[in-house]
């Protein structure tokens, strides 16, 4: 089924925002940081992608580790951009979602953390770092590089929130699509809360463990190479645990576009995602539905169903972007709009998920 679209039925696209206090807000920063150079390190080939490993650094001395999936069918020229969970590399559960992407026929870019082994991971400068590699990678791949489409697990998701946020404010850029899966800690660790909570996040994340259990065989088989064993990059990702509780990700949730269209997961016995916490940071945007599971934990989501959710989502998002590529200048309100049309029952608020 496609979808006709009226530019004169559907909003475009505004750099709107919620209410901000604009005190010391990294959103409001000026940012020039550009990329000085690349060097691949590797190439990889499967049947339906080119895998292309990077190193690239910045005009300031900070290099990132960036992986380039490209479908060899490319059929939209808007690309996925996405960063790492926290402990994870760009192997496992994050490869198979770009292959799968790729399949579609999406580009994907990943982005490490900073690899500098002398310096600490800073969000704003982090989600800031992340446009300009997005840019650069874009305008050499001949996609789009105005239109950003993000997606995210844990730590990835945050940063997504934060891009999603920035991305008017450096070159009027656009999140036309977001896909947040378990983003954390909206405003960083309450200890009076969350000390006494420690308990039961080991129990229900000893719980939420058995999903890997009823993965098939293929995925069982290269998932457990989604955590690096190299102690540099476990280093890294240790040195990002205070970036994770500053609390920045739930200030910039607060301060994203009004269009913003996008989808967060998240699982009400997971103590790091805290959706009950998410939920009145989200409850403004029209556009950005919320589902919430019972029970469960943080490692859930590795479990099929929220893998085979989350294709359904960027498949429903892909099908209206190759039918109608002019909507991306539309704006996020009007590509969620043609979406729903098509795909009604994958995009709706579910407070409480089976």
């Amino acid at each position: 089924m496609t979808t006709s679209i009226d530019k004169n039925l559907v909003p475009s696209f505004s750099t709107n925002t919620m209410p901000r206090d604009e005190s010391g807000d990294f959103l409001y920063q000026p940012f020039e940081n550009d990329v000085a150079r690349t060097r691949q390190v590797n190439e990889d080939e499967t049947r339906h992608a080119v895998i292309l490993r990077e190193r690239i650094d910045m005009e300031d001395g900070t290099y990132y580790d960036v992986t380039s999936t490209l479908a060899k069918n490319r059929t939209i020229d808007i690309g996925i951009v996405a960063t790492s969970a926290w402990l994870t590399q760009d192997r496992g559960i994050n490869q198979d979602r770009a292959l799968r992407a790729a399949r579609i026929g999406i580009d994907t870019v990943f982005v490490s953390p900073q690899q500098n082994l002398s310096r600490r991971g800073r969000f704003g400068k982090s989600v800031c770092n992340m446009i300009r590699i997005a840019d650069h990678l874009h305008l050499r791949h001949d996609r789009d590089p105005d239109n950003l489409w993000l997606d995210g697990i844990s730590r990835g998701g945050m940063h997504a929130l934060g891009i999603t946020a920035k991305a008017p404010h450096i070159d009027n850029k656009q999140v036309i699509y977001g896909d947040y899966t378990v983003p954390c800690f909206p405003d960083g660790i309450q200890p009076s809360k969350d000390i006494a909570l420690l308990p039961k996040l080991i129990g229900n994340e000893l719980g939420a463990s058995t999903a890997l259990l009823r993965l098939p065989f293929s995925a069982l088989k290269h998932y457990p190479q989604t955590v690096p064993l190299n102690p540099k990059k476990q280093f890294q990702q240790f040195k990002e645990v205070p970036v994770l509780l500053s609390g920045q990700v739930g200030n910039a949730a607060r301060n994203m576009p009004v269009e913003t269209f996008g989808h967060v997961t998240n699982y009400l016995g997971d103590i790091m995602g805290q959706g009950s916490r998410w939920a009145p940071i989200l409850e403004p945007y029209d556009n950005v539905t919320v589902e919430n599971f019972k029970g469960g934990g943080h490692v859930s989501m590795v479990s099929s169903r929220c893998q085979e959710k989350w294709e359904a989502r960027i498949r429903a998002v892909h099908e209206v972007l190759e039918s109608h590529p002019q909507i991306a200048a539309l704006g996020p309100a009007a590509l969620a709009a043609a979406v729903r049309d098509n795909n009604a029952d994958i995009f709706k608020h579910r407070p409480i998920a089976a």
